[in-house]
C-alpha cells in the first residue's frame, strides 16, 4: 500500500479497536447478576439498548471500511496469500451473518472480475432475438427502460447506447465493463449486475441489460423524484441516498471505468413494495460514454446546457479534453447539491419537454453564468456554501459538496494538483476519495 492507504487503514483499525473495547465493556455489564425483580428488568432493558447501539456502531464502521477493503483487494490482485485468505472465508457457516456472507461473496466476485479467464470466456453480447416477447417501459425523465416478460419475476434495466461509428475502443470498453459487472453486488456497490449486452439489428445501438434485485419493486429516475414534490420521510433517508450515490461512483472507478455522464437522468432510485415512501436506495446506470483505464476518450459532445450543468468546465461544449476521474467527482458534487436541497435544477415545459433552469438553481436562461463554464462552476460552489444547504444537510455535507466541485482546483487542500492524486490512466484517486468524500459522508449521522 501507499503511505496514504496505510494511514487510512491505521485510522480505521484504531477506530475499530475503540468500538470493540466499548462493546466489550457493555458486555461485561451482563456478568453481574442481580436478584430477580424490577431492578434487574430495568437493568437488562438498559443493557440491551446499549448493546443495540454498539452493534449499530460496528455496522457503521463496516460501511466506512468496505470501500478501502475492496481497494486493498484490488491492490493485492497479484498476491496468492490474499487469494488463499479469501478462499478460506466461508459463506456457508451458520455462525456468519447474511451481511458477512454477502460481503465475502462480493469480494471474491470482485477479485475474479480482474483475472484473465482460464478458459474461453462466455461472450457478453446477446442477439436482439433475446428480447422477443419482452415488454419495455420508459422510465420517466431518465435514459433507461424497464424490461419485463409475462410470467417471470425477474426484471431488467435496459441502458441503450448509441454506437460511435469507426470507433473500436467503444466496443472494447463495453465488453470489458459488462464482463466485470456480471457479478457486482448492488447492496454493497450501488451497481446492478449485468446480464449481457444486446446488439440491435440496426447496428446503430447496443444496450446493457442489468438485473433488478428481487427485493425492489418501484423503479424511479432521480430527476422524476426531484420534480415530483415528494420528499423523504426523514433526513436520514436523504443522507443515505447521498452516501449510496457517492459509493456507486467510487466502485465504478474501482472497476477501472470513468463514467462521464453522471446526472439525475442516469441515477435510478429503487423502492421496496409497500414502503409507500421516497426510497433511499439508488444505483448508477447511463453508461453511454464510459472509458476504461487503457482506453482513450472518443469524441462525444453537445452544447445542451442541461447536460453541461453537470460537466466540469474542462468538459463542457465541444471540449474533448481527456476525461479523468475528477470530472466524475465534479458531476457527483452537482448531484449531491440537488439531493441536499431536494430540488431539481432542471424543469421541463410544454409538450416537447424543453428544458429550462428551475428557481432552485438561482439562474435565468439569459444570464451569463449559465453559458460561461467558469461562472457556472463558481455559482454552484457558492450555492454549496450557502445556508440553504447547511440548514438542510449540515456543514459537513456542505463541505463534501464543495470538495467535489473544486476537486480539480489547485488550491483545494483535499485534492490539490490533478497529477498528485491520479495514476497514469487518470483512474485511481482512491485514497483521497475514500478519506475526503466517502469517509466524511459516512461519518455523518442524524
Amino acid at each position: 500500500m501507499t503511505d496514504e492507504y496505510n494511514d487510512i487503514q491505521s485510522r480505521l483499525l484504531t477506530t475499530l479497536q475503540a468500538k470493540l473495547e466499548a462493546a466489550g465493556q457493555n458486555l461485561s455489564k451482563l456478568e453481574h447478576r442481580d436478584k430477580p425483580g424490577r431492578r434487574k428488568k430495568l437493568k437488562l432493558a438498559f443493557v440491551k439498548e446499549t448493546l443495540d447501539n454498539s452493534i449499530a456502531e460496528l455496522e457503521s464502521w463496516q460501511k466506512i471500511c468496505e470501500p478501502s477493503w475492496f481497494c486493498w483487494i484490488k491492490l493485492a490482485l497479484a498476491s496468492p496469500t490474499v487469494n488463499t485468505a479469501l478462499s478460506g472465508l466461508s459463506t456457508t457457516d451458520s455462525s456468519s451473518g447474511s451481511g458477512l456472507k454477502t460481503l465475502i461473496a462480493a469480494a471474491r466476485d470482485f477479485r475474479r472480475a480482474f483475472e484473465e479467464p482460464t478458459e474461453t470466456p462466455q461472450s457478453v453480447f446477446i442477439g436482439e432475438r433475446y428480447l422477443d416477447g419482452y415488454t419495455t417501459v420508459d422510465v420517466p425523465s431518465h435514459s433507461t427502460k424497464v424490461v419485463t416478460l409475462a410470467g417471470r419475476p425477474q426484471r431488467l434495466i435496459m441502458d441503450v447506447i448509441d454506437v460511435v461509428p469507426n470507433t473500436s475502443d467503444q466496443m472494447k470498453n463495453v465488453r470489458e465493463f459488462a464482463r466485470r459487472l456480471r457479478q457486482s453486488e448492488h447492496s454493497i456497490m450501488g451497481l446492478l449486475s449485468c446480464k449481457g449486452v444486446v446488439r440491435h439489428a440496426d447496428n446503430t445501438r447496443i444496450s446493457y441489460l442489468f438485473r433488478v434485485p428481487d427485493c425492489y419493486h418501484d423503479i424511479l429516475g432521480l430527476r422524476e423524484l426531484l420534480l415530483s414534490g415528494r420528499s423523504h420521510d426523514s433526513l436520514s433517508d436523504r443522507l443515505e441516498m447521498a452516501k449510496q450515490l457517492a459509493k456507486a461512483v467510487y466502485y465504478v472507478h474501482l472497476y477501472d471505468v470513468v463514467h462521464k455522464n453522471i446526472r439525475p437522468e442516469t441515477i435510478l432510485s429503487l423502492g421496496k413494495a409497500g414502503e409507500g415512501r421516497v426510497p433511499s436506495s439508488v444505483c448508477l446506470v447511463g453508461f453511454q460514454v464510459i472509458r476504461m483505464a487503457d482506453g482513450r476518450t472518443y469524441p462525444s459532445s453537445d452544447l445542451r446546457w442541461e447536460k453541461n450543468l453537470y460537466r466540469h468546465p474542462q468538459r463542457q461544449g465541444n471540449n474533448i479534453e481527456y476525461f479523468v476521474m475528477q470530472h466524475d467527482i465534479y458531476s457527483l458534487g452537482v448531484c449531491l447539491l440537488e439531493i441536499g436541497l431536494w430540488e431539481s435544477f432542471v424543469v421541463y415545459d410544454g409538450a416537447e419537454g424543453a428544458a429550462r433552469p428551475s428557481p432552485a438553481l438561482g439562474l435565468a436562461e439569459d444570464l451569463a453564468e449559465l453559458k460561461d463554464p467558469i461562472m457556472l462552476k463558481d455559482h454552484l460552489v457558492e450555492l454549496s456554501q450557502s445556508t440553504r444547504v447547511r440548514a438542510k444537510m449540515g456543514t459537513k455535507y456542505s463541505e463534501v459538496v464543495e470538495t467535489c466541485l473544486t476537486c480539480l482546483d489547485p488550491d483545494n487542500d483535499n485534492f490539490g494538483d490533478e497529477k498528485a492524486f491520479r495514476d497514469e490512466d487518470g483512474i485511481e484517486v482512491g485514497a483521497r476519495y475514500i478519506d475526503k468524500v466517502l469517509g466524511v459522508l459516512n461519518g455523518i449521522s442524524v
